[in-house]
């Protein structure tokens, strides 16, 4: 790793702070940064190609901003909804307590101890799983904090998301939005994870028509063997902040 992982405490949860290989070299600019969901493996597991593209230009040097959750199905669920994994159990849905724990808190804390720029247009947010499904949420309930998504297996089979995409729409004038889904997740399930693939395909679909710029501000990519695995979601986060945050050489 050539920039620096630094970690934090807040409110008795971690925070990994990651600042790219400029951040010590140019003390008066400020950088973009991304509120990553579970932790930092996402941008650590990926760093080598990471800081390949930051020194080539092809993309544009960020902070990551890593949050352990303290409990994933509670936090990064939107509403309320029976859990697949627990017969006769529920899915929190505590989505907007923690995304106001995130801007009201977390972002302050830390834009405080860093050089980091504040506009929303330059603030990213990304996660796997339930970790994107979150972020994507926080679309359209943050628009004034974020309008950078890298959206990483986005559990969008989860009760009445695609409804909600449907009716709701951004009031960002700035966005950019990665998806990424490997075309093997759901396969075989008969409970509605079978829709993860067809239901990222909606998405990208009903989100083409509503984000500022169109088809040239939101790309899906798909993997023909991807599985619901970390290591898919890390294949492909680079291409995802390469694309949210284009550089100079893009």
């Amino acid at each position: 790793m050539q920039g620096a992982l630094d970690t934090l405490a807040f409110a008795n949860r971690t925070i990994y702070v990651y600042t790219p290989p400029s951040y010590s070299k140019e003390e008066s600019s400020r950088f973009p940064s991304v509120i990553v969901q579970d932790g930092n493996y996402l941008f650590v597991d990926s760093m080598s190609a990471l800081e390949a593209d930051f020194a080539s230009g092809v993309t544009e040097e960020v902070i990551f901003i890593g949050i352990e959750p303290l409990e994933h199905n509670r936090e990064y669920t939107p509403w309320r909804a029976d859990n697949l994994m627990n017969d006769g159990g529920f899915y929190d849905g505590e989505g907007d307590v923690y995304l106001n724990m995130v801007t009201e808190g977390i972002m302050p804390y830390v834009r405080a101890r860093y050089r980091i720029i504040e506009y929303a247009a330059q603030t990213g947010i990304t996660g796997a799983s339930f970790g994107g499904l979150i972020s994507l949420y926080a679309a359209f309930q943050k628009p004034e904090f974020f309008g950078r998504f890298a959206l990483m297996s986005s559990s969008l089979w989860y009760e009445n998301i695609m409804d909600f995409v449907e009716q709701h729409a951004f009031t960002q004038s700035d966005m950019r939005i990665y998806m990424y889904v490997g075309e093997q997740e759901g396969v075989g399930r008969t409970i509605i994870q079978q829709f993860t693939v067809p239901n990222t395909r909606k998405a990208y679909d009903l989100l083409s028509q509503k984000i500022p710029g169109g088809r040239d501000c939101i790309r899906l990519e798909t993997d023909p063997e991807g599985l619901h695995l970390h290591s898919y979601f890390n294949a492909n986060f680079p291409r995802a902040i390469r694309f949210i945050y284009p550089g100079a050489k893009k």
